[in-house]
């Protein structure tokens, strides 16, 4: 039985790590609230996962020629489900302010709006960025690997706070605000710049 191409695609071992780690992310959303000790470790344990997950499904796209503009799409959708899931989720459980993955959100709207025209003038996301400052906050792999391990870091530590009720570990909580109002300026940064090399687009 031949599928259609676009369900071959969309089953390609990249594009089922990126619907995998999605999954992953809303169980351990719905899950990390039960009261349950282990329930929480593996929670705790999940995030990390969760931003391999993102290194992986690009590694699998380009290691076995799978990539594809539907595989991009996902891709950049997965990210934003996830870091955005879990802003909300630090919110709600009082981790941190809420006023913070508002400010996110509202970021990552007007990013993506901008980004909208220029990838409608054939741009992909990071080939958008044309200057060298722009360039190397945004699109070098240096800054989305540290990027995107910061963010892991800082919700990991957030959830393991929260589930091991750490709040009283004086270092352990100066450690995540600093990770956190850090992660918080970059996030900003990028987006300006992003929004920047976009302007020329219209």
């Amino acid at each position: 039985m031949k599928y259609p191409v676009h369900r071959k695609v969309l089953a390609s071992p990249a594009n089922i790590v990126t619907l995998s780690r999605i999954v992953i992310l809303l169980v351990l959303a719905l899950a990390i609230q039960i009261n349950n000790f282990w329930v929480r470790v593996i929670c705790f344990l999940l995030i990390p996962v969760i931003f391999y997950m993102d290194s992986l499904d690009g590694f699998l796209a380009r290691r076995l020629h799978c990539a594809s503009k539907l595989g991009s799409v996902l891709d950049v959708a997965g990210d934003r489900i996830v870091e955005n899931v879990l802003w909300v989720l630090l919110a709600y459980l009082h981790v941190i302010p809420v006023w913070i993955p508002v400010i996110v959100l509202v970021r990552g709207f007007i990013t993506d709006g901008f980004r909208s025209v220029a990838l409608a003038n054939g741009y992909t996301t990071f080939s958008m960025m044309k200057s060298r400052l722009g360039w190397w906050l945004v699109a070098s792999p240096l800054s989305r690997s540290g990027y995107a391990i910061l963010k892991a870091v800082l919700f990991t530590t957030g959830i393991g706070i929260w589930s091991f009720k750490f709040g009283d570990i004086v270092w352990l909580t100066v450690t995540f605000n600093v990770l956190l109002y850090l992660t918080l300026a970059l996030c900003l940064v990028r987006g300006f710049f992003a929004v920047k090399e976009c302007v020329k687009y219209f």
